[in-house]
């Protein structure tokens, strides 16, 4: 990916923990590094197809200076979320605060932070085997795409399935969504559960009935695993209701750890079931 540099903006702004800090302020300086497709811009030399570094040095100072931050971390994480919100064609950036006028009381040259934020492209499964299934699922893709740190939410058709695992219960209507998100894994984890807590979903039968059902199935090509959540979503690969609907919206991603495309585990899944 091509990539842009801001280096050194000098912004006077107010933030720090000590009340001189906030009364008097000092000069911060921040550098960017704009992670952006220029392909078009170099071909054809047009300022619209470009990300315009004026532009983009103006709002940070107007954003950086908007309020009052104790911690540069805060202030950083600040600017990096609203630069990808409000630049469409920015994919990533990595933001420097320097701060060379801190109160420490010894001698030194800078004091800074840096982050690298970025888009992360997201592969949800959805179910529903209770009450309304449809209007489950369609409230439940409302949500997550109303979220202001998620775009590009798109769905895959909706198919009537036999239920998996536990298998006395009622058919699900399955699907899968394709998002763009800020927020990093245990952070969308815990908002698809508030989405799911909003349908009335309870967690009293594994692979039981359920108002509402949202998975991480892949989180850029990934591989993560904590305490609460495993990336890639370890059972997919062996999911029809869950492989039909994803092939659909990337054939042919390849699992990270499997190392074949949706579209084979999809038609090696097929002919087991057969």
């Amino acid at each position: 990916m091509d990539m842009i540099r801001i280096d050194n903006l000098k912004i006077m702004a107010h933030h720090g923990v000590l009340k001189e800090e906030k009364i008097h302020g000092q000069d911060f300086f921040l550098s960017a590094k704009l992670y952006v497709d220029a392909r078009k811009a170099g071909r054809t030399d047009d300022l619209a197809h470009a990300l315009d570094y004026a532009d983009v040095s103006h709002f940070l100072k107007e954003r950086f200076t908007r309020q009052s931050f104790n911690l540069i971390e805060a202030a950083c994480e600040d600017c990096c979320e609203a630069l990808l919100l409000h630049y469409d064609m920015l994919q990533e950036v990595e933001l420097t605060v320097s701060k060379p006028h801190a109160p420490i009381g010894l001698p030194f040259e800078n004091v800074s932070v840096t982050m690298t934020r970025k888009w992360h492209r997201v592969y949800l499964a959805i179910g529903s085997n209770m009450g309304d299934r449809k209007a489950y699922l369609l409230n439940g893709l409302e949500e997550v795409s109303n979220h202001p740190l998620i775009k590009n939410a798109k769905c895959s058709s909706i198919f009537e399935t036999k239920p998996y695992g536990y298998t006395e219960q009622d058919m699900f209507l399955n699907g899968c969504i394709a998002i763009d998100t800020l927020l990093k894994e245990e952070e969308l984890l815990t908002f698809l559960h508030q989405v799911e807590q909003h349908a009335g979903r309870e967690r009293t039968v594994i692979w039981g009935p359920r108002t509402l059902d949202l998975d991480i199935i892949f989180y850029d090509r990934e591989e993560y695993e904590s305490k609460d959540l495993v990336i890639p979503h370890v059972d997919m690969q062996n999911r029809l209701f869950v492989l039909k609907p994803l092939e659909e919206l990337c054939p042919n991603y390849r699992h990270p750890i499997l190392g074949k495309t949706v579209r084979e585990l999809l038609k090696e899944q097929e002919r087991k079931e057969v």
